[in-house]
């Protein structure tokens, strides 16, 4: 904890000193402003810590504990070989099963694996980890530390975000910023050692990049920069991170064009065909559907939600029921099972994953197992059931915007998203009548709605679980609040930078 305080101090002095080497230079919004609402976004850390520690008993079986444990694995392994370590960070290490590698540090990670699906929703964890196993170099095995460079990054990208966008904000600047730091799944999320902090790091300088790109035309600088920013988008939440850098890339360059006159229908059109082409590009390469990929997470997902121990090997990936008595640990390996005897179980053969398998007795108490994760049954699962594309379209908005609202949300968790909700169904009415009763040009917020819409669309149809929703849909729903800001008709910020 000391050792993080230390650090926050030497971030706060170097962004009141330099805006921290320059990257929170700005017109509209001064140094000290900066300072504060960092300070702000950086009381996420604590409270995520608390609220984990108090209500699920700790970090060590969620993503964020698994992730730093994953990443100090990695680190003992750096100490031990810096040159096979090097390989590791650059994707060129030798993994399979005999190697030093494997045996001694990757078979003791919980998500350095995958799981099982390797499509267009591929959350890649190895990007994560490998970051954050370069920070246990400063860190001094300090969670806290961690979770402080994954609020700060984070805080990085949400300000090149805000300088990407404030053109269309004149005036309402500090809102903006205001509205990126405390959507409230968004500063809890990107107060851990999760992927939050990183994506939305990505997805500002991608975005920041792309319009300087569009707007002032490239350099070699930043043309690898963002070639660079696109291949971690690939690897790191696509159906994000891709789909921003095209939709707003054509956002850019509409907005900058002065020969298209309908410029909201050129933007549907163009995403239009983009999402045909990579429909057809996914029937021909991966032999299946953009929707099939689809139904797939969602069956996947629906099957972790359900709870188990889930384990895998290089054939399949199996599921048992959530009761430690089923397995047996290998030696003191905390993450190498066997399967008991006689234990009942289903499996997914990597081969053809579509097909699920029921085994009504296990005979194999040889094989070990990788564990993946264990999970009891979640208690904010939810039923998207429809025999059509209207009514699944329906469910999926209504449970990805709209629930739970204060009536029906049942802990601390869903009393947060209930209030998110709130701010969304008060920001549609304002988008409303705003759209009906403004002579602005509504080009902008058509935009930030369509991308959120569609996001919120896709992560409510493959997330059947209220509480995963709310992490996932935190970088959507907060271009919402963005277009109500955009109609209202808020006061002129009247800041001014300090000096440098």
């Amino acid at each position: 904890m000391i050792v993080s305080v230390i650090y926050l101090l030497i971030i706060l002095f170097l962004i009141y000193k330099n805006n921290f080497f320059g990257l929170f230079k700005d017109g509209n919004i001064n140094s000290k402003t900066f300072i504060f609402l960092f300070l702000l976004k950086v009381l996420a850390i604590p409270v995520f810590y608390f609220v984990y520690k108090k209500l699920y008993g700790g970090l060590e079986k969620f993503d964020a504990g698994k992730f730093y444990t994953d990443s100090k694995i990695l680190n003992d392994f750096a100490k031990a070989d810096p040159l096979e370590y090097i390989k590791l960070l650059f994707g060129l290490q030798d993994e399979s099963a005999g190697t030093v590698l494997y045996n001694k540090y990757i078979v003791n990670t919980f998500q350095w694996d995958n799981g099982r699906l390797k499509d267009y929703l591929y959350n890649d964890n190895r990007v994560v980890i490998r970051l954050h196993s370069l920070i246990h170099f400063l860190s001094f095995n300090s969670y806290y530390v961690h979770a402080l460079c994954s609020c700060f990054l984070s805080f990085i990208g949400i300000t090149y975000l805000y300088k990407a966008l404030k053109a269309y904000f004149k005036g309402k600047e500090i809102f903006v910023l205001l509205i990126l730091c405390f959507l409230p799944a968004l500063w809890f999320y990107t107060g851990a050692l999760l992927k939050e902090g990183l994506v939305i790091f990505i997805f500002g300088c991608l975005i920041y990049a792309l319009k300087k790109i569009i707007s002032e035309g490239y350099t070699l600088k930043i043309l690898f920069s963002v070639l660079f920013l696109v291949f971690i988008s690939l690897l790191l939440k696509p159906y994000l991170l891709f789909f921003a850098a095209a939709l707003f890339s054509l956002f850019f360059w509409l907005s900058n064009s002065n020969k298209i006159k309908y410029k909201a229908i050129a933007l549907v059109s163009a995403l239009t065909l983009f999402l045909v082409l990579l429909n057809c590009f996914s029937l021909v390469f991966k032999k299946s559907s953009l929707m099939e990929a689809a139904v797939k997470h969602q069956r996947v997902f629906a099957d972790a939600s359900k709870g188990g121990i889930f384990l895998l090997d290089d054939i399949k990936f199996v599921r048992l029921e959530f009761d430690a008595d089923l397995v047996n640990k290998v030696g003191t390996n905390d993450s190498l099972f066997t399967i008991k005897k006689n234990v009942p179980y289903i499996y997914w053969e990597h081969t053809h994953q579509e097909d699920t398998l029921f085994s009504p007795a296990n005979t194999d108490t040889i094989t070990q197992y990788k564990l993946v994760y264990q999970l009891p049954k979640s208690g904010s699962n939810i039923s998207i059931a429809s025999k059509n594309l209207f009514g699944l379209s329906i469910s999926s908005f209504y449970y990805s915007l709209f629930y739970p609202l204060f009536f029906n949300s049942k802990s601390l968790m869903q009393h947060l998203a209930s209030l998110e909700n709130l701010f969304i169904i008060i920001s549609f009415i304002i988008i409303l009548f705003g759209f009906i009763q403004n002579k602005k040009d509504n080009f902008p917020a058509i935009t930030f709605v369509l991308f959120a819409l569609l996001l919120c669309l896709l992560i409510g149809f493959t997330t059947p679980n209220s509480g995963a929703i709310f992490r996932y849909r935190s970088p959507a729903v907060v271009f919402i609040l963005l277009a109500a800001l955009y109609y209202l008709p808020v006061g002129k910020n009247k800041q001014q930078p300090l000096s440098n």
